[in-house]
């Protein structure tokens, strides 16, 4: 019974996202969407809890002392497990965060005062936070954000030979457009989370979409705000085009995250050649999303704790046991 309870608390997690996924159809903004997604990354927490809690609460009582021992075995390896894969995925997380900006402090990036101006400007139409710009001689496309407290923006010289000026702002703008959605810092959060509950398939899909939708909702971000779609088209044909005719430099992401390779990025190029008006970018969160994510963990937190008390009646401890050792 023991691990039953610890099995059937990931699947109610594992349901319960597949059901918040199954309404992403009906979000549009791109904002509510992410929330969604960060949401279904972060439930698994629940199961944990919940695993944790009743590993402290319920460990040496007396009506789950009767279960075969390898049932009690089992059903202390589980939470311990979950736990264990949790402090790993974040002491990972901790890891990368470091390791980037080592390999940006050693990269040899210098700032360039014309670029600066042009990312500053870009950056208060946008309404991004200010950040830094730095230009690494590279004869590689290369381009991406990072940094948590302080965003900086890496480009390679490769962009700035191979690209004209309005190439170059689009690109400028797009990467602007992850400082403006902070979405470095929520990236991080979440590969945090699917590495912590890799078990759950739900994290990896949520994970997937988000990575897929935060460059489109940074396309969107450059149409609404330089009115140049093509010229955004035109650098990812480029840096698409180096990229196939270089597949073993493609591989190791040379062009990231500007360009994901196994990302559909065929479809990003008509989509931009397809936009007949301004995109409408959103930067914020929308309440929209919280009246989706709100009641939806409620309602996992209601079905969470049912599934506990109906484990334990049967294990023959009645939820008077459990709400007598919380309060």
């Amino acid at each position: 019974m023991h691990l039953l309870l610890g099995i059937s608390s990931i699947l109610l997690v594992m349901l319960g996202s597949c059901l918040i996924l199954g309404i992403l159809h009906r979000v549009g903004a791109w904002s509510q969407r992410r929330d969604v997604q960060c949401l279904v990354l972060a439930v698994p927490i629940v199961s944990l809890m919940l695993g944790i809690g009743g590993l402290h609460h319920f460990t040496g009582r007396a009506c789950l002392s009767q279960a075969p021992p390898w049932d009690s075995s089992l059903g202390v390896a589980l939470p311990v497990a979950m736990g264990v894969a949790a402090f790993g995925a974040l002491s990972l997380g901790i890891m990368r965060l470091a390791l980037m900006a080592w390999m940006v402090a050693r990269s040899g990036a210098l700032t360039d005062p014309e670029f600066q101006s042009r990312a500053d400007d870009l950056a208060a139409r946008l309404g991004a936070p200010p950040c830094r710009l730095l230009l690494r001689v590279y004869d590689r496309p290369q381009a991406f954000t990072c940094g948590i407290f302080r965003p900086t923006v890496l480009l390679s010289t490769w962009m700035v030979e191979h690209l004209d000026r309005r190439e170059l702002e689009a690109v400028l703008a797009h990467e602007l457009g992850h400082v403006a959605r902070r979405d470095y810092l929520v990236i991080c959060l979440a590969t945090m989370l699917r590495d912590a509950f890799f078990y759950v398939p739900t994290s990896w899909t949520a994970y997937r979409q988000l990575q897929h939708e935060k460059e489109l909702a940074c396309d969107d971000t450059v149409v609404g705000t330089t009115h140049r779609p093509l010229a955004l088209a035109s650098a990812l044909s480029k840096v698409l085009l180096h990229a196939v005719e270089e597949p073993h430099l493609a591989r190791f992401g040379v062009a990231q995250p500007l360009l994901r390779v196994e990302e559909p990025v065929n479809g990003r190029i008509e989509r931009l050649l397809s936009t007949s008006q301004p995109a409408t970018s959103t930067f914020c969160a929308s309440k929209g999303g919280l009246r989706i994510s709100l009641p939806a963990l409620i309602g996992l937190l209601i079905l969470e704790v049912a599934n506990l008390s109906v484990m334990l009646a049967l294990m023959g401890c009645g939820p008077a046991l459990l709400l007598g050792k919380l309060f």
